[in-house]
This record gives structure tokens, C-alpha cells and sequence, in this order.
């Protein structure tokens, strides 16, 4: 807005011979308003003055600490998916061996097409391989039922043989519980 007067003022001050000196005072009004706002801005303010601003991944208020699980604290059992892919729909059994609340669990599922011709050795061409994030919450020693969609990225491709899903349990993480207070004992 400040440049856009200016370039006004100067016009006029160059054009109009008559409103010169209107033209000069413009600038110098606007000049000294310019440099107004830049030493506003420059100006630290003190500590008490600054207002408290949350730090940028930092929680403000105490949240539930996340723990991470290793994979072979959590046992997956029954594991089926059905369906044409539009979602597919996986179910199974969950069992959480750790010492922690389990809040979720991510699985390589892996669909295989078995044929006779197959290029690789085991018989069986990979078809599609994904990771898929479920959210469940399973207490420490017991297990838990679940379903769960799973989307395939792009078309399903045609299968010529048998398919065969494999699943793999790559991450999980839980919630550490807190600590027994004096008046549970």
C-alpha cells in the first residue's frame, strides 16, 4: 500500500509543477511512516512482554507416552482377507505378549499368485505387497479379535493360479501404563 502512494505522490510531484510541494510532503510522510514500522519491528520485546507460544512438536499439555513394541512381543493368529479388493477385508486374532497397551500394529501383507510357469523358484509371483496400519487396543497378556479394511492401490490384476497371502508383523506400538498409585496397593 506504501509503494502504491508513494509511485502517487511522485507522479504528481513530477508531473503537476503546481502540486509539487504536496507531492514532496506525501513522500515525506509516507518515508517517515516507513520508517516507523521497520523500528517496530526491529524492536525486541522483553521476556515478560513475549507472549508463550507453543513449540512447534511439542505438546502443550502432558499427553500418554508412547512405546514402541518389538514385532515379536505381538502374535497374530487366524489371519484371513476376502473379498474383490474394493476393500478386501482382513481378520484375525491379535495377542499382545508385552508389558504394554497395545494401540496399534502395522502388517506387510503380501498376495501371491501360485501356477505352474511361475518365474521364481517358490512357484508363486507376487501379485502385491503393501503395509497396512491397524489401530486396536489390546492390554498386556490378552488378545483380541479384529477386522480391518484393506484398500489395493490400482487394479486388482487377473490371478492364474491359486492365491496364497502371507502377513508379516513390521511395527507396533502401545502405551506405557502408569505407574500403581499408593491408594491402588
Amino acid at each position: 500500500m506504501y509503494w502504491i502512494l508513494a509511485t502517487i505522490f511522485i507522479v504528481i510531484a513530477l508531473a503537476v509543477p503546481r502540486y509539487r510541494p504536496v507531492g514532496i510532503v506525501g513522500c515525506v510522510l509516507l518515508g517517515a511512516m516507513l520508517t516507523w514500522a521497520v523500528v517496530q519491528r526491529l524492536r525486541v520485546p522483553a521476556d515478560d512482554d513475549r507472549p508463550q507460544v507453543q513449540e512447534r512438536g511439542r505438546p502443550t499439555s502432558p499427553a500418554a507416552v508412547l512405546q514402541i513394541i518389538m514385532p515379536d512381543q505381538v502374535r497374530v493368529d487366524d489371519l484371513t482377507m476376502s473379498g474383490g479388493g474394493a476393500p478386501f477385508e482382513l481378520r484375525g486374532r491379535i495377542e499382545n505378549k508385552s508389558e504394554a497397551l497395545l494401540k496399534s500394529i502395522t502388517l506387510l501383507v503380501t498376495r501371491r499368485d501360485c501356477y505352474e510357469g511361475a518365474l521364481d523358484p517358490t512357484g508363486c509371483a507376487v501379485v502385491w505387497q503393501d503395509k497396512h496400519w491397524i489401530s486396536i487396543v489390546v492390554p498386556p497378556g490378552e488378545s483380541r479379535d479384529f477386522s480391518s479394511q484393506v484398500w489395493m492401490r490400482g487394479a486388482a490384476p487377473r490371478v492364474r493360479g491359486t492365491l496364497k497371502d502371507s502377513f508379516e508383523i513390521v511395527a507396533a506400538s502401545g502405551e506405557i501404563p502408569p505407574p500403581a498409585s499408593k491408594a491402588d496397593q
